[in-house]
């Protein structure tokens, strides 16, 4: 066991920690896999306990300017047209969601008659205003493709092209008889008008907005874009603004409103009361209806919320415009937030502060702030928040301290589906240690508490609040403190989860979870074991899932002819919690005794093999050797048929496995067989204990550490000792541990000693011992004795006592090495 000087740079190599990594592991345990969705829901809704926000529509179907400014009477004639977007340029598809596709738009509202027309006026003087005539207009010839051209569909959202027919939109239009007026008085564009638009026509940055000379200049780009849009009567735009809008001409209107939102809402505070913010206002949601570039659409769905917050837009539009606006901008974003290439984009547009800002609570009373707006807002939060920079913005933020007063002032009520989304989140949030002692502090874990237990039936929210707390215990910081604290509160979070795991005893998912995070904290506490088993009716429940997931993957492996990952995924967590918890005596005692664990167990190292089951067979064995220790009649692993299967199904294991933990266990478990004679005999006649002999020279200390234990008991049968010396040098390995254990490890060095002392001949035995061995021996022996006079030792002086009397009575029992002849027997 000598220092190999290449070690410490094999062991920090790729290479290595890539087959470490690889290798199944009970220190480091699997952690339950979720694949990345974005979808809004993962499970569809069974209709029990409320009605979820549908999320199966595309962009398209999002009608701003009509859910804001078409009264609801003129709006509920219109027919909803779809297009087939089969062809169009935007490969981008919608990803298909669990829900039916059922379309929910908000409510609109009936613009009042004191809205201001804004039209093209003098470079120096005010605008001047006049009142809106309703009127209808002729929608485009390509209105449908217009609306829904960003996103293809799949088949079953074609609509027939004719229904476009039927769109009729009601527009405020000035008096047809004013535009020779307003030409008459309407002068030339000035030099600077003409520069600003030269700069804006190729804007691509807000940063441009600072570049705006002057509050005329602003007003007359804002009757530009007015009039391109159709939202103003000019005589230069083509009948009044009812010809389609060339697709190359709105990423230019798009940079010039978001420039002018710029100006209004940022660069010139002065400007914020402007009469023309509702006419911006509106050409943002025109444009929003457009068939735009998804980065257009993020950067105008973050000026349109800006632009609400104004006084004179609220008040033009008023609370129910304000509620279709909100509900729609976040439904955008929602479905923008799927694609992972814009995580970065709403991070650099600032909407994440904006988002962050409707959900805190100053804004929990406000009109528009409906349950299904605050869904949708998470959910794009949630979706952005798989990007890591994204995760640490968010947390900069405070969105944790906002989740936190979210979760608080709206526990009452249902909002089992605001609580999906909020989670989802959290749990993206969590995913690094260093925020775990926020989440703490801000009372996150308690309110999850009570959410487990206001929705039991939910599995959705369940599996969500499941994987948090995956992320928690699986930081060993965090889980030493939790279990601590969970160790005194045993109505809390554990019975929450063992009321889950019986609730739901079927799903997969959720069992897997909670097992894990079972199986982390009952690793660190010996007395939640105790309260798991025992006060928690863990007893019952345990044995109970490990036989049903055995069951369901027995059943599985017939059907499709291979194995189910899921449901193996789960055995894994459900075998590993068994290992954990029967380390307390109680607990191990009393599982012994259930046939359903061991039978259970048994059957998984009879047919899973490492090579392919390798983490579930590792638990199993594992669990198996915790059973083993305890030497009761009532234990059903030690009876003499079981101890000869075990004997056999441990041999593949010791002689075939490369999995460093798999062989400690294996030895483990094979000391406490070897407690047995009729085991002792078996493992003899299957020469498992020369395979331990030959590990005693492998460089990991705990698997030499196991070896030597076994090898204490096999030693004590003269015939397996006289073997293992003649055909093994048996004595010689011991020899060379004795000489190169490190000076520390004194409970290496006594098991090491205890083998010696075993190894005794049979008295008529005329075998001479070889004159190396002998000096090996004493060299080694030699040593224990000096580190036990001179060495300082956390050891314990009861123990270092023991170590130093055998050493020294096994000295001066060693023949001369002139005469030669065995050790005597005490």
């Amino acid at each position: 066991m000598s220092e190999d000087p290449f070690a410490g740079i094999l062991e920090r190599s790729s290479v290595a920690q890539s087959l470490r990594d690889a290798r199944a592991s009970l220190a480091r345990p699997s952690r339950p896999f979720t694949p990345a969705s974005r979808s809004l829901f993962q499970q569809a809704d069974d209709g029990a306990s409320c009605s979820r926000p549908s999320s199966s529509y595309s962009l398209d179907q999002l009608q701003f300017v009509r859910d804001v400014f078409t009264p609801p009477g003129a709006r509920d004639s219109m027919a909803s047209t779809r297009s087939s977007l089969g062809s169009r340029g935007y490969a981008c598809q919608p990803i298909p969601e669990l829900e039916e596709p059922e379309l929910q738009l908000a409510d609109v509202l009936e613009l009042g008659e004191a809205a201001i027309a804004i039209t093209e006026g003098y470079a120096g003087e005010a605008l001047p205003a006049k009142p809106f005539r309703h009127a209808r207009r002729k929608p485009p010839e390509s209105e449908a493709a217009v609306m829904f051209g960003r996103f293809g569909a799949g088949p079953d959202e074609e609509y027939e092209n004719s229904a476009a027919d039927d769109l009729a939109l009601c527009m405020d239009l000035t008096d047809a008889g004013s535009d020779s007026e307003d030409e008459a008085r309407r002068p030339a564009a000035t030099e600077e008008l003409q520069e600003v638009a030269n700069r804006l026509k190729d804007f691509r940055s807000p940063n441009v907005a600072s570049a705006l000379p002057s509050s005329a200049a602003w007003d007359a780009i804002l009757t530009e874009v007015l009039s391109a849009l159709g939202l103003v009567s000019a005589k230069d735009s083509e009948a009044g603004g009812t010809s389609q809008l060339p697709e190359a001409s709105l990423p230019d209107l798009s940079d010039k409103v978001d420039a002018l939102t710029a100006e209004l809402v940022e660069a010139e505070p002065g400007l914020a009361q402007s009469a023309n913010a509702p006419a911006l206002f509106k050409a943002a949601l025109t444009l929003l209806d457009q068939r735009l570039e998804p980065a257009c659409l993020v950067r105008l769905a973050r000026r349109a919320l800006q632009l609400l917050k104004l006084e004179t837009v609220l008040e033009d539009v008023g609370s129910r415009g304000a509620a279709a606006t909100y509900l729609n901008v976040a439904r955008a974003l929602f479905k923008l937030s799927k694609d992972a290439a814009l995580d970065s984009r709403f991070r650099g547009e600032g909407l994440v502060q904006l988002l962050l800002a409707l959900l805190s609570s100053e804004h929990a009373s406000e009109s528009w702030n409906s349950m299904d707006l605050q869904v949708f807002l998470v959910g794009t939060l949630k979706n952005i928040s798989n990007n890591d920079d994204n995760q640490k913005f968010l947390v900069k933020k405070g969105a944790l301290r906002v989740l936190a007063k979210l979760m608080q002032s709206a526990e009452t009520g249902n909002r089992e589906k605001l609580w999906i989304q909020v989670t989802a989140l959290l749990r993206n949030l969590v995913a690094s240690s260093k925020r775990h002692k926020d989440f703490l502090a801000l009372g996150l874990l308690d309110t999850l508490v009570r959410i487990m237990s206001s929705y039991m039936h939910c599995e959705e929210l369940q599996v969500n609040v499941a994987r948090i707390l995956g992320k928690l215990t699986a930081c060993d910081v965090t889980c030493e403190a939790l279990a601590e604290e969970l160790a005194g509160d045993k109505e809390g979070l554990l019975r929450q989860m063992m009321r889950c795991l019986a609730g739901h005893p079927g799903n997969a998912l959720l069992v897997a979870r909670h097992a894990f995070v079972l199986g982390n904290l009952t690793s660190k506490v010996d007395t939640l074991r105790e309260v798991l088993v025992f006060e928690l009716d863990g007893q019952a429940l345990l044995p109970n899932s490990l036989d049903h997931f055995w069951q369901q993957d027995k059943k599985l492996a017939q059907i499709e002819s291979g194995r189910s990952q899921e449901s193996e995924a789960t055995l894994v967590k459900l075998v590993r919690l068994v290992a954990n918890v029967t380390i307390n005596p109680a607990v191990g005692a009393c599982l012994a005794g259930e046939a359903a664990v061991v039978d259970v167990l048994l059957a998984i190292l009879s047919s899973r093999r490492m090579p392919d089951s390798e983490e579930l067979v590792l638990c199993a064995t594992a669990a198996v050797t915790n059973l083993l220790f305890y030497d009761t009649p009532e234990n059903l692993l030690l009876s003499a048929d079981n101890k000869q299967l075990l004997c056999r199904l441990l041999r593949p294991m010791l002689l075939e496995s490369y999995n460093v933990e798999a062989l400690v266990e294996t030895a483990r478990a094979l000391g406490n067989l070897s407690r047995h004679q009729d085991a002792r005999q078996c493992i003899a006649e299957l020469r498992m204990d020369e395979v331990l002999s030959i590990l005693l020279a492998h460089s990991e200390r705990e698997l030499v550490f196991y070896a030597c234990g076994a090898l204490v008991n096999l030693a004590a049968d003269p015939g397996s000792a006289l073997r293992l010396c003649r055909g093994r040098g048996l004595r010689s390995k011991l020899a060379a541990l004795l000489r190169e254990v490190p000076a520390g490890d004194e409970e290496l060095l006594l098991v090491a000693a205890k083998v010696l002392s075993n190894l005794h001949l049979d008295c008529d035995s005329e075998e001479a011992w070889p004159a190396e061995e002998l000096a090996s021996l004493r060299l080694g022996l030699d040593r224990v004795l000096a580190l036990c006079r001179d060495e300082p030792s956390d050891f314990g002086m009861e123990s270092r006592e023991v170590l130093q009397d055998l050493a020294g009575r096994l000295l001066e029992s060693l023949p001369s090495s002139s005469s030669g002849g065995a050790l005597s027997p005490e």
